[in-house]
């Protein structure tokens, strides 16, 4: 991930500038293109020119060239235009090496993967186990937006159960049952990602509690059928269900 600055120049102020840059930044978070939902924005006078700049966090360094915009993105920066606000130009400041590095290889299978420290894309690659970003992926601007509401309550629950003082039993069952509606709102993302990209796409299961013999013997939540691999993927998952599409890790109690 890398950090930016995007420079805009504005001209008259029969508008307010930042609600119309907010759109331009809103659109990008959907789109996938900025990570994150602080954003600060700052003006800057000199002289007679008035200019705002708004420090974003992107998966890659070219993640705000125009051939990743979507026609949503495109729309907010051209209305922006025509109310005086112009995107000048974007300056990265350079890597963050205090978040994950965004994925470069084929991904054969996406996993729909979060937890309440990730400030990603919920979509990562099932070999190399880093974020794909959302641009990347066959433009859906509505599914992409659905795919970031689901991360940010996938992140509350985990949140909550990590805190441990508040809703902390509803919040793990709501993310460790297959049948929850929130579960039942990612697969169902899942199959929408699966289906538009060609690529098999499985949803993570939270896993909490339970004793060795229960994880050893533990099968799939949806069908019955075995699913305990062979070896763990990336240390984090034991389990994996193809004609379901889920993926599950050992009970973290017992790691």
């Amino acid at each position: 991930m890398y950090q930016a600055v995007v420079h805009f120049s504005y001209q008259h102020f029969e508008q307010d500038p930042v609600s119309l840059i907010s759109q331009i930044l809103e659109q990008w978070r959907y789109n996938g293109q900025v990570i994150g939902r602080e954003m600060g924005i700052t003006h800057h006078q000199r002289d007679t020119r008035s200019t705002f700049q708004a420090r974003v966090a992107l998966p890659e360094q070219e993640s705000l060239q125009p051939k990743w915009h979507s026609d949503e993105v495109n729309e907010a920066i051209e209305q922006a235009k025509e109310a005086g606000v112009v995107l000048e130009y974007v300056e990265l400041i350079g890597r963050d090496y205090n978040a994950e590095e965004t994925s470069t290889e084929t991904a054969p299978f996406f996993v729909l993967y979060t937890t309440h420290l990730e400030s990603c894309s919920p979509l990562y690659n099932g070999v190399d186990f880093r974020p794909v970003p959302l641009y990347r992926l066959k433009q859906d601007m509505p599914l992409n937006e659905a795919l970031i509401k689901w991360q940010e309550n996938w992140q509350a629950c985990d949140q909550l159960q990590m805190n441990g003082t508040t809703l902390e039993v509803e919040c793990v069952a709501e993310i460790s049952n297959p049948d929850t509606p929130l579960s039942q709102q990612g697969r169902a993302l899942a199959k929408q990602v699966e289906r538009l990209n060609h690529t098999p796409t499985f949803y993570y299961l939270y896993r909490l509690g339970a004793d060795e013999q229960a994880e050893a013997q533990r099968r799939c939540p949806s069908c019955g059928g075995e699913w305990k691999l062979p070896e763990p993927r990336h240390g984090i998952f034991h389990f994996q269900c193809q004609p379901c599409r889920l993926i599950s890790n050992w009970s973290w109690e017992l790691l």
